[in-house]
């Protein structure tokens, strides 16, 4: 199997993801994996007197480095027993975990807001907390709704995820 064959077959084996809710479930699961990992980083890294700054520059450090190793392995993943082109191999390996840049975004901009002075260090810090507990619960909802689970189960789903944002909310307080 030569390079071009391999690239058709790692493009063929993600094909079949529902693309009507962003690139499918791959995707959600990058988005709640960097709302976990962004959440615990912010818990973390923040202290009663620390500045929005700080925690926002630890955050996105954390979340790159998060992400590029993602990246990284996808990349070996998807490479397969063939030579395959690198540049080829990295972009899927982008795209296929590009979710995880989508689930920081949101604790991140509130962070950063901070850091600009728009709202106060302890606010902003608290928001991005409780801003990825929000999200934690609406996603599994949404995604559970539209994969034709019943309100039962998707309500059910969605409450599971949005205690593990409580518990790394709750984390925060314990470790401050």
């Amino acid at each position: 199997m030569n390079g071009e064959e391999i690239g058709r077959a790692v493009s063929e084996s993600h094909r079949g993801h529902d693309r009507r809710f962003g690139r499918g479930p791959r995707a959600v699961a990058g988005a709640v994996y960097g709302i976990v990992s962004v959440l615990a980083v912010i818990a973390g890294a923040s202290h009663f007197d620390d500045s929005a700054g700080r925690v926002f520059a630890f955050a996105v450090i954390s979340s790159a480095v998060i992400w590029a190793v993602h990246v990284y392995a996808s990349m070996l993943a998807d490479s397969g027993p063939g030579v395959m082109p690198w540049r080829r191999v990295l972009v899927a390996g982008v795209r296929h975990e590009i979710g995880i840049v989508e689930g920081v975004f949101v604790p991140l901009l509130i962070l950063l807001l901070g850091t600009i002075g728009w709202i106060d260090d302890g606010r902003a810090i608290t928001w991005s907390m409780w801003s990825g507990v929000v999200l934690l619960t609406l996603i599994p909802l949404v995604w559970l709704r539209h994969t034709g689970r019943s309100w039962a189960r998707s309500l059910a789903g969605s409450a599971a995820c949005g205690l593990l944002g409580l518990g790394l909310t709750w984390m925060k307080v314990l470790l401050h």
